[in-house]
């Protein structure tokens, strides 16, 4: 194994990439990025980087005053979990998340943990799984970095029972895996793990949200499918309700996102503006009306960034490529002087020190894997932390061409189109692939399966049907409920515009797709044998009553039926298991058995409705994987099936995969 402490360090010029005509190689696109998080000390000395060594997760410690010393390791993924974030909590120490998942009576479930230590690897301490005083699946949310209490950071957790009398908790037995109860607010001491509480537990609230000064000021609970949100003012004990409303309603309900740092009955909340969600400030006293902050043109505003001192620094809305829009001059500034050295990329501050004199750049593109830079206003100076692998030449990389095309009520459907390198975009093997959610959208952006598919030869089509998230309430709910309706009709559309447009071979096309894209391939092989050749499912869903059934073992269940639906009819009318006996194509199912979002039940339910029915398909499990393939193994596993199932059934290169 490589040094968990070796690292380039003074990169200052952005460099080219060489060329390579050979074929991306599968084990350098399923590996881990060699350099995944960068965080700045509050002080700017430091940087904690989380790398990809071999597959596993090392963090190692950068000190930006003495540039000739090597980097520290400080910590190693232990077995069965990765490195979720990593983050300064003072100047010298860490907290670094670690995510795993547990099993019981057979279901499984995220966990949490936290880990702190300090910048040279000493004083490494689990915190909080030790304590009678908290308990609960997560145990790594933090949700105040600074509160004003030396070596302290505020963290909300299920309370447990504390042996020495203390509040018990609202811990509920409810016999369901992977839930939570409601938790409490606890000072943490990021040295020796010791707890106070701040705001104990109350029903139904979910997630606290404090000020800038680490007082709790909001709380967001659900009961059943009623969504509710509390407000404390000012100086005050009491929480009130300031909103509530049904799950998936079309009203204009206003949900709290930060509390504003100068007005402190003032809080930022995400509220519907001409049809999307946009940025609104809102006075808790309700002596002034709402103020709209930001709207964008056509999409909704889907992300936002605050400071420890809770001022608003930028509003994320992404069009066809993605757009963050600084608020806070300085990280304007910043972010513009930036972008004249690297026009093609797209740049966000991922950290910074107090002073702001500091920043650390995340730039990404549709070609690369993402890449770091540091910012240093005192110097002037840009200084790259990494580079794109060898293996992965930005030059063999396919670009992301944004689309549209007219749905058959004329809508028109945003998407993506890419193509092989060097290729005409004429008469070749289409891979068809919807994104997963629903209620998410394809972003522009580097994903590992689009240019292993794209350097095999296929042009890959991706599309944000409706049903999607980010495209404004009218297109969300234009599909709600409809999985295999308005849903699908996109998809088919698409593929036959891109019939029309001459880009595909209308004998060479794959559907594909992971988890509700997978649903979605599954769907297509009942359906369309006329138009597809074959279909794939990865991590996908092929009974919806099964899911809906599922649901129940979780805190949100009803939240979660309600998504799918709740007309048991049209449940099974839209379940591909339902109907095997109309596939007509070959179907690879690949699913990993730790798999937390989709329980592998669902394929292995499938595979047992294909084989009974006598269908030609293949069913791939893989031992200890999780819902995203996150282990590079797992992962490699997927593209050699997936390469070979192609190769036969679209006729494309000859490859190692076996047929069904």
């Amino acid at each position: 194994m490589r040094s968990a402490v070796t690292l380039g360090w003074c990169l200052t010029v952005l460099l080219g990439w060489t060329a390579s005509a050979a074929p991306l190689p599968i084990d350098a696109l399923a590996a881990r990025a060699e350099l995944q998080q960068v965080s700045v000390s509050p002080d700017g000395r430091y940087l904690a980087l989380v790398r990809g060594v071999e597959g596993r997760g090392i963090v190692v410690v950068v000190d930006r005053k003495d540039p000739s010393a090597k980097a520290q390791g400080v910590l190693a993924e232990p077995k069965d979990y990765r490195v979720r974030w990593c983050r300064f909590a003072t100047d010298v120490r860490l907290l670094c998340s670690l995510i795993g998942s547990d099993e019981v009576r057979g279901r499984f479930f995220y966990i949490t943990r936290l880990v702190a230590v300090d910048v040279d690897g000493r004083n490494l301490k689990v915190l909080l799984q030790d304590s009678d005083m908290v308990q609960g699946q997560y145990l790594d949310r933090i949700v105040h970095w600074h509160p004003g209490v030396p070596d302290t950071v505020l963290i909300e957790a299920d309370e447990g029972f504390d042996v020495n009398g203390g509040h018990a908790g609202l811990v509920r037995v409810m016999g369901n895996v992977g839930t939570h109860a409601e938790p409490a607010v606890f000072e943490l001491n990021v040295r020796t793990g010791a707890l106070k509480v701040r705001q104990h537990a109350r029903a139904p609230v979910r997630h606290w949200i404090t000020d800038a000064t680490g007082q709790v000021r909001l709380g967001f609970g659900v009961d059943g499918t009623v969504e509710t949100y509390y407000a404390r003012l000012a100086g005050e004990s009491d929480l009130k309700r300031i909103e509530r409303f049904e799950a998936f309603s079309r009203s204009n309900p206003f949900e709290p996102v930060a509390v504003s740092a100068d007005e402190p009955n003032t809080v930022y909340a995400k509220a519907e503006y001409r049809g999307h969600t946009a940025l609104f400030r809102y006075d808790l006293t309700q002596q002034k009306a709402p103020e709209l902050v930001f709207a964008a043109s056509g999409v909704d505003v889907d992300g936002f960034s605050f400071g420890d001192d809770g001022r608003l620094l930028g509003v994320d809305a992404d069009t066809d490529k993605p757009a963050f829009y600084a608020v806070d001059p300085g990280i304007d500034g910043v972010l513009k002087a930036v972008a004249k050295a690297e026009p093609e990329l797209h740049h966000e501050v991922v950290s910074h020190s107090t002073d702001g004199r500091v920043f650390v750049i995340r730039a990404t593109s549709d070609r690369t894997l993402p890449v770091f830079a540091v910012f240093d206003l005192d110097t002037g100076r840009l200084t790259r932390l990494n580079q794109a692998p060898a293996a992965l030449p930005e030059s063999a990389m396919s670009a992301m061409q944004p689309i549209s095309y007219s749905a058959r009520d004329g809508t028109r459907i945003p998407g993506y189109l890419s193509l092989p390198v060097g290729s005409d975009g004429k008469h070749l093997p289409l891979v068809v692939m919807p994104h997963g959610g629903p209620i998410a959208r394809d972003r522009w952006g580097y994903f590992f399966l689009t240019q292993f598919l794209t350097s095999r030869g296929y042009a890959v089509l991706q599309m944000n049907f409706r049903g999607s998230g980010g495209f404004g309430s009218d297109w969300f709910f234009a599909a709600h409920q409809d999985w295999g309706g308005l849903t699908y009709d996109d998809v088919t559309d698409a593929t036959r515009w891109a019939i029309d447009q001459g880009i595909a071979d209308p004998k060479r096309i794959a559907l594909v797709g992971w988890s509700f894209g997978g649903y979605i391939a599954l769907v297509g092989a009942q359906r369309d044998a006329d138009l597809y050749r074959c279909a794939v499912s990865i991590a996908g869903i092929g009974d919806l009553a099964m899911l809906y059934d599922g649901g129940f073992r979780f805190l949100d269940s009803k939240i979660i039926q309600r998504q799918i639906g709740t007309d048991r009819d049209k449940l099974r009318r839209d379940s591909p298991r339902e109907h095997v006996a109309d596939i007509r194509m070959p179907v690879l199912l690949v699913h990993g058995d730790r798999d937390v979002n989709v329980p592998i039940e669902q394929s292995e339910a499938m595979d047992r409705s294909l084989n009974k029915a006598g269908k030609v398909h293949r069913f791939v499990r893989i031992a200890g994987a999780d819902h995203s393939l996150t282990d590079e193994k797992a992962r490699a596993t997927m593209l050699h099936e997936l390469e070979g199932f192609l190769a036969i059934h679209l006729e494309t290169a000859a490859s190692g995969g076996s047929e069904p």
